[in-house]
C-alpha cells in the first residue's frame, strides 16, 4: 500500500503541477473552466491519497477506557480528533464486520485504512465503529480486554 500510494502521489503531483501551470500561464483559454474544475477535484483526490499514505505510515487509533468515558482518538503525527462516549450510554459492544458490499463507503475507505473498523457499539440511536485494520479475532480480544475492565451493557456478537 505504501509503495502504491507513493507512486500514485508522484504521478498526482506531476498532473497537479502541469495543469496548474497551464491555467496560470493562460495557454488553456478554451478549456480553462474544465481544467479548473478538474484541478479542484484532482486536488481533493490527492489530499485524500496523501492522508491515506500518511495514515498507513504513521496513523494509529488510541482507545482509552476511563471510569466514565470511552475515548477513541485517531492520531496522525500527534494530531487528530478524539471522540468521547459516556460509558453509561455505550451499548452492545461487539465485533461487527462490515458487509460484503464492496461499493459501500465504509468498506472502500477501510481498505485505505481510514474507514470504520471491526468493533462496533450502539450509542443513542447511532452505531459507531473503531478498530480499523483489525480482523474479527483481534476484535474479540480487544472486546474481552475492555469488558474485563468495565461491564458494558448488552451482548457481543
Amino acid at each position: 500500500m505504501l509503495l502504491f500510494l507513493a507512486a500514485w502521489l508522484v504521478a498526482w503531483a506531476f498532473g497537479e503541477v502541469s495543469v496548474a501551470r497551464e491555467i496560470v500561464s493562460g495557454r488553456a483559454k478554451e478549456g480553462a473552466l474544465f481544467l479548473t474544475a478538474w484541478l479542484a477535484l484532482w486536488t481533493i483526490g490527492g489530499a485524500f491519497a496523501l492522508y491515506a499514505w500518511l495514515w498507513t505510515l504513521a496513523g494509529r487509533e488510541i482507545i482509552l477506557l476511563q471510569p466514565d468515558v470511552l475515548s477513541i482518538r485517531r492520531d496522525l503525527l500527534g494530531f487528530g480528533p478524539t471522540r468521547e462516549y459516556d460509558l453509561t450510554q455505550v451499548r452492545r459492544l461487539r465485533v461487527a464486520p462490515l458487509a460484503a458490499d464492496g461499493f459501500a463507503w465504509g468498506n472502500t475507505t477501510r481498505w485505505w485504512g481510514v474507514g470504520g473498523g471491526a468493533i462496533a457499539f450502539d450509542y443513542g440511536s447511532k452505531t459507531f465503529r473503531f478498530g480499523a485494520g483489525i480482523d474479527e479475532a483481534e476484535g474479540r480480544q480487544i472486546i474481552d480486554e475492555l469488558k474485563s475492565r468495565h461491564p458494558f451493557e448488552g451482548e457481543t456478537a
